[in-house]
């Protein structure tokens, strides 16, 4: 089996727009609230970034720096009293549609370096152990990289239904294998885990459907032991996709270590998230992020 995938950076690239809007809210007011947020585009063979903004809305001191995985981290702190706060981001991708062919090795043959070792070990929300008999029989006797990828991602498309209201952030993959039901972060998390189980680096992503707005998608990526990280999608049974679908925001272990958004405030009251979307704009000359906060006024006007 031998398929395609997009290649260097630089050839045939796709220049997009992108807009992301969060509001939450919160029972009392908020005399502290700090964020760690990754809404910029990641670096790598599918995707160049541009420029890319970042705002809250009170303002706050905000820092940018990239983590231990390469992924950008803006940590806003904001110490002006409030009950609600909005996050929006805004930013260019040039998005890479080239292809190259990626051939099949057999599994026995796969050799991985030491940094690999992290993406096959358990993760917060990914213990292969958990899932070994299941990776078994969905990988179905496949014995090669790319076959038992596609078994195990194909496997999660045909037996987890996609359904929200089920599961939480905290939900782990031997959870979803139990339930049979989840979002696109829990299929990823089984994906993840079944692949780990079966020997396969595999490693959590967070990002945009371009052609689809809504809320963040999650996805994986696993590891070629000579082309490197590949990615394929459980919630859409997609393998090494090709063109301009997909837009990334960051890689981790799991959804613990990468979450869009993440933080803590300090208050007398509770703060939940309202609201929350996306959006890819393709043929833009620029996004910023009044587009961004566009995208919540038009929710307001249709509620």
């Amino acid at each position: 089996m031998q398929t395609e995938l997009g290649g260097p950076i630089g050839v045939e690239t796709t220049p997009v727009h992108y807009a992301y809007v969060a509001r939450y809210s919160y029972t009392d007011a908020v005399v502290q609230n700090e964020n760690f947020l990754r809404l910029s585009p990641y670096a790598d063979a599918y995707q160049t970034p541009g420029p890319c903004s970042v705002a809250t809305f009170p303002q706050g001191r905000q820092v940018e720096y990239p983590d231990r995985l390469g992924n950008t981290v803006h940590r806003v702190r904001i110490n002006a009293p409030h009950q609600e706060l909005i996050i929006a981001a805004a930013g260019k991708v040039w998005l890479n549609r080239h292809t190259i062919v990626v051939p099949d090795l057999p599994l026995s043959g796969a050799e991985y370096g030491l940094e690999a070792q992290e993406f096959l070990s358990a993760s917060r929300l990914a213990d292969p152990e958990s899932v070994a008999n299941a990776a078994l029989e969905a990988a179905a006797g496949a014995t090669t990289l790319l076959y038992t990828v596609d078994n195990i991602v194909q496997w999660i498309y045909a037996n987890i239904r996609y359904e929200r209201g089920h599961t939480s952030v905290n939900t782990s993959a031997a959870d979803v294998l139990v339930s049979r039901r989840g979002v696109c972060q829990d299929q990823a998390h089984l994906g993840l885990a079944m692949l780990r189980a079966l020997g396969i680096p595999a490693r959590y992503v967070s990002g945009l459907l371009t052609r689809q707005p809504g809320e963040t998608h999650a996805w994986i990526e696993f590891l070629h032991p000579h082309l490197g990280w590949l990615p394929a999608d459980p919630t859409r049974g997609v393998v090494i996709h090709i063109g301009t679908d997909y837009l990334k925001f960051g890689i981790g272990r799991d959804y613990s270590e990468v979450p869009p958004v993440s933080g803590s405030f300090i208050s007398r009251g509770d703060g939940q998230l309202v609201f929350t979307t996306a959006e890819v704009f393709f043929g833009r000359d620029a996004v910023t992020v009044d587009d961004a906060l566009n995208l919540l006024r038009s929710d307001d006007a249709a509620s």
